[in-house]
């Protein structure tokens, strides 16, 4: 696996560091830094997949509800002809 080393400023530690410790509390997690800025690079190469993965869901969802919608109408004609 390719490995990267980066050179980050002190102040930037310490405000990535401030927004961790607040990521941390809100989510009941102890990350480090290193854990964390992995995590929010994976986001980063998986949003477009699980974008389009979620928009083809709603289509599906869409399309299900709509031949719900049909289907009870076509029943709700039906049992007032009856």
């Amino acid at each position: 696996m390719p490995r990267f080393t980066i050179d980050l400023s002190t102040r930037t530690v310490t405000a990535l560091q401030a927004i961790l410790t607040t990521y941390n509390a809100n989510t009941g997690r102890s990350l480090t830094l290193q854990e964390w800025i992995l995590q929010n690079l994976h986001e980063i190469a998986t949003n477009a997949a699980v974008g389009a993965a979620a928009e083809s869901l709603r289509q599906q969802a869409e399309a299900d509800l709509q031949l719900a919608i049909t289907a009870t109408r076509d029943r709700l004609i039906t049992e007032l002809d009856a």
